[in-house]
Parts: C-alpha cells; structure tokens; sequence
C-alpha cells in the first residue's frame, strides 16, 4: 500500500478493520457496490497525497492517469477482501465469488501468459502464443526451437522469484538475470555471460553505462529506490527505476526482460496489479525510453500508462 504520510497509517488501520468486519461480522452487507465504494474512499484519499500530485503534473492526460488507479486499485481490493472470506470459509454472494475467482485466474495464470509472451517478443522470440499457453499450462506443444521453449521456462521461474524470493539489492538482481538466461543462447549462439557486462553497449544511439560503473549505478539505483519508495507515488517509482534500469543496461543481453519483471515487483509491492509492455507497441516502447534524453519523461509516462489501460482491459 503507498503510504504518502505519517497519517496514512490511521486510514489503511480503518480500512483493513473495516474489510475483516465487513468479512467476520456482516459478511452478507459485501457487495460489489461495497467494494466499488471502498475503493472510491480509498483513490480520493490518493489523488489528495502530495506524491500523486507530483507525478499528475508530468502527465499529459490525468484522467487516464485516475482511471488507471482505480481500477487497479478495484482489482486488488476485490482479491484482498474475497481473500478474507475464503479464509474464512464464509459463504459470500455467488456473483461476487465468480469476480474473486476470474481476477486470481487472471492473475495466477492468465497475465504470466501474455507477460511472458509479449515481453520476450520484444527481445526478438518468435515463438507464438498459444504455444507459450500450451507450455506454461504443461500441455503438449508442437514448437521446436528448443532455446525459445527454454526461454519461456525460465520466465516461469523467474516470475514465481519475483512473486516470493526477490528483494532489492544486486545480489537478486544477478539472481533473477541467471533464473532467466539459464543455459539459454544469444543470437551469437554463445551462452549468455555470467554477472554484469564486460563491454559496453549502445541502444536506441545511445551509450549506456559503462562496464567498470555498473556495479555502482546500480547500488545507487537502489538505494534511490529505498529513499524514496514512501514517498514517491508507486507508478512514478515503477516507471521511474524501470527506465534508469534500461539506461545503466547492466548486462550485454536480458536487460529489458529482467527489467520489466523488476517494475512489476514494485507494482505488486504497492497492491496495484503488474502489467504488459506489450510487443505490438514494441518501437513505441523503445522510443518512448529514448525520449528520456531529454530529461522530459512525459512520453514516456504516456506511454506507460497506456499500456497499463491496455493491460487492466485484457482482465474484463
């Protein structure tokens, strides 16, 4: 939960003994007016907080913004407070358990699906998706190319690291990028290297950060990360790091994969929903990081936020 104040502690209090009531005492007052209602409270109580203020201003288009926040925020609520009644064995509506049910099958499985698929599209798989489907689900698959079915099973691992056992710091970082590139090979048809990069790289023109500082941009992303992760409005931090990420590229290849895994980490870390960069919009994408150069991250932002409607759609 984003906490912008030391006051915010006393609503999110009110707010979780409101939802265990609601669950043990009058579970039969829940409906999904209670809960669209619940979170209209609770994004009121946001759009007022100085961090989301900030990052409205660096935003081109607040409404979209606003109802990116809500129904992600919608989303969460109806997983945490269905949770509660299921935990409890409590007998809820028939209409709201079937919404509880379809989001958590939509998150457990239905968006490492189209995450994986699309966020390895990107970096050049030419795998299809139903065939992503077929594998994550253990069905049989008629797909050959033996480095891209690797691929996708190790994007499975990874995305189970970042749910229970990722923590910030370059440790897990270097983690998470050996889960995902495990015996995998490069274009070159070499494996991938071992912990970050020995030479340097340039992407979209520009060159990125050099080998032998790595290691110390990195600490200092992080560190920035921990300054400011009470502070800075969740979305603004996720798109933040993702795109400093991208800029320091701390490895010769995995960079974006290992990336958007980690934006999704602090998405989930704030109980708002991960979300797809999705491989249609791939140059979209792209320039969208190389508008960053000019230290103006509107585009940027635009971009991402777009993407993130486009992922909220795919639930409904």
């Amino acid at each position: 939960m984003y906490i912008e104040k030391k006051d915010s502690w006393l609503f999110l209090a009110k707010k979780g003994f409101w939802k265990k009531f609601l669950v043990k005492i009058e579970w039969e007052k829940i409906t999904k007016n209670n809960i669209v209602q619940l979170t209209e409270k609770e994004c009121r109580f946001i759009y007022e907080s100085q961090g989301y203020k900030d990052f409205s201003i660096d935003i081109y288009n607040n409404d979209l913004l606003e109802d990116v926040v809500f129904r992600s925020k919608l989303l969460s609520n109806n997983v945490e407070i269905l949770s509660c009644i299921q935990e409890n064995n409590i007998m809820g509506d028939i209409e709201i358990v079937w919404t509880w049910l379809h989001i958590q099958a939509w998150l457990e499985y239905g968006f490492p699906k189209k995450f994986i698929y699309n966020s390895n599209n990107i970096e050049g798989s030419r795998i299809p998706e139903e065939e992503v489907e077929r594998i994550i689900e253990n069905k049989k698959y008629r797909y050959k190319v033996k480095n891209e079915i690797l691929e996708v099973e190790n994007s499975i691992k990874s995305w189970s690291f970042i749910k229970n056992g990722f923590l910030f710091n370059e440790l897990n970082i270097k983690k998470l990028y050996h889960i995902l590139t495990k015996n995998l090979l490069q274009e070159t048809w070499e494996k991938y290297p071992r912990w970050f990069k020995k030479v340097s790289n340039i992407v979209n023109n520009s060159l990125t950060t050099s080998p032998e500082n790595v290691s110390t941009e990195i600490n200092s992303l992080i560190y920035s990360y921990k300054e400011n992760k009470k502070i800075v409005f969740p979305l603004q931090l996720a798109f933040d790091f993702h795109l400093k990420y991208e800029q320091i590229h701390p490895f010769e290849n995995g960079n974006g994969r290992t990336g958007r895994f980690i934006m999704n980490k602090i998405l989930l870390q704030n109980t708002f929903f991960p979300m797809i960069v999705f491989s249609s919009n791939k140059q979209a994408y792209f320039d969208a990081i190389a508008s960053c150069e000019s230290k103006n991250k509107k585009k940027y932002y635009k971009f991402m936020l777009e993407q993130y409607k486009k992922t909220l759609d795919k639930i409904s």
